[in-house]
């Protein structure tokens, strides 16, 4: 049997991931009724959905809010969706779907089925061209 030492850090990375998952649950959830490998990303505060296109994580579809999604309960200040083709090897992104407002303004389209579809479509296009 084999232990497996897991640092104070790391424990709250996989609190914090269950608790973006049960939160954004339902964006995830329409998600993968287009597409798979839908998880979440993080940094600091922000929260970003991710679609990896490539295992090694150097493409995906990242979807965010106008900045990123808050962390707390109240997604008010989502202000839309917005997602985006990231090539890390390239250093190059390319925006598949907007409905993000500016700050102070209300929010843009949040509904997930466009979202979903669009990029669903996507990701799908793009790896049957590989």
């Amino acid at each position: 049997m084999a232990l497996h030492y897991l640092s104070g850090v790391r424990l709250l990375r996989m609190a914090d991931e269950a608790k973006a998952r049960t939160l954004y649950a339902d964006v995830i959830e329409a998600l993968e009724q287009h597409c798979t490998d839908v998880g979440v990303n993080w940094s600091g505060n922000e929260l970003t959905i991710v679609v990896r296109l490539t295992d090694d994580g150097e493409q995906l579809v990242a979807i965010s809010g106008r900045l990123s999604l808050p962390w707390h309960d109240d997604r008010s200040e989502i202000g839309g969706w917005k997602a985006e083709h990231l090539d890390n090897t390239h250093g190059a992104s390319k925006v598949i779907y907007d409905t993000t407002t500016g700050e102070g303004e209300p929010p843009g389209d949040m509904s997930l089925g466009p979202l979903a579809e669009e990029v669903g479509a996507y990701v799908n296009g793009w790896r049957d061209a590989r």
